[in-house]
């Protein structure tokens, strides 16, 4: 007697949206703290220039904003996790395998917004007299853009990690289950 194939796309879809609603929360969670451990200097300015920022969009808006970017590549690494995990050996990482995904979607991400950073950064040199101009040029604009790509990347990666071991804690997975053995007959006694 044969027991019901598992079906493969329940588990990819729970595991996708594990990593959709928990990667941006734990992504954006993160980002602030590694923009300061990526900043290779840190000055008085750029420190009141991140409380000024942090004190104007709160945490409630920053992951807001964290929610609508980051979506999207949260859903992507999970799918990729899940293929990832049904192809997979037994004994090989999954884990590490989807903070690599997560960190190459975040770089692949940076890359796309990396022209409107640009352009934005080119909008504010337009205009040398306004505050904003003060602040970017007090924050070191020659690293910022910089050190702000690594930190998204590194968030990327930290939230493929933490949603991979959130799934695998949960128990979502696309390896098969695992098939008990017949139970042993006890050995006969006249034999």
């Amino acid at each position: 007697m044969s027991e019901p194939a598992r079906p493969f796309f329940i588990p990819m879809i729970g595991i996708v949206a594990l990593f959709a609603a928990l990667g941006p929360g734990v992504g954006g969670a993160m980002f602030i703290p590694l923009s300061l451990v990526f900043k290779p200097t840190i000055t008085p300015d750029t420190i009141a220039l991140l409380v000024l920022i942090a004190a104007l969009f709160g945490h409630a808006v920053g992951l807001i904003a964290a929610y609508v970017v980051g979506i999207g590549p949260a859903a992507a690494t999970g799918f990729l996790y899940a293929l990832w995990d049904a192809a997979a050996p037994e004994r090989w990482p999954r884990a590490l395998v989807a903070a690599l995904i997560g960190g190459l979607i975040a770089y692949g991400l940076a890359l796309r917004l990396a022209p409107l950073g640009a352009s934005l950064e080119m909008a504010v040199d337009a205009n040398p007299g306004s505050p904003a101009a003060e602040w970017i040029d007090a924050a070191s604009p020659d690293r910022i853009g910089v050190t702000l790509g690594h930190a998204f990347v590194a968030c990327g990666a930290i939230a493929g990690l933490v949603c991979a071991l959130a799934a695998n804690l949960l128990g979502l997975t696309m390896r098969p289950e695992f098939a008990h053995p017949e139970a042993a007959a006890p050995p006969s006694e006249g034999a």
